[in-house]
């Protein structure tokens, strides 16, 4: 199974499914991760999917990404796994991942309406 990324949180997407693992006790139940699957789920209206993830899963998928409070949403271009690179969506950002972090990015900088009440103003 593959959990997470170093210090970031997991995503795969095919066939309109965006998958990350589940919780266990190793995986960083992570804010950025959470709101990924509520923008996702809510905004963008895919199926997401908190299930096992396997190396074949990550190597056949569509887009893979990671989230963190560091890395925000970043797209894995490729990954290598026993001597053997693998390309994922031409080492290009895919669209839901696009979507995922330009969204993302919007409700932080109030360049668009917080939906999920996450943006908290504090007195200057």
């Amino acid at each position: 199974r593959v959990e997470e990324l170093g210090s970031a949180n997991l995503f795969i997407y095919k066939d309109g499914v965006l998958k990350t693992p589940k919780l266990s006790g190793s995986i960083l139940d992570g804010v950025t991760r959470n709101s990924v699957c509520r923008i996702a789920s809510d905004l963008l209206e895919l199926q997401v999917e908190e299930t096992d993830v396997y190396l074949k899963d990550v190597l056949e998928a569509d887009e893979v990404f990671c989230s963190g409070t560091a890395v925000s949403v970043t797209p894995v271009g490729r990954i290598t796994f026993e001597d053997k690179v693998f390309e994922i969506n031409q080492g290009q950002m895919g669209s839901v991942t696009e979507k995922c972090k330009e969204t993302l990015k919007a409700i932080q900088r109030e360049e668009m309406d917080d939906p999920f009440g996450w943006i908290i103003p504090v007195a200057k």
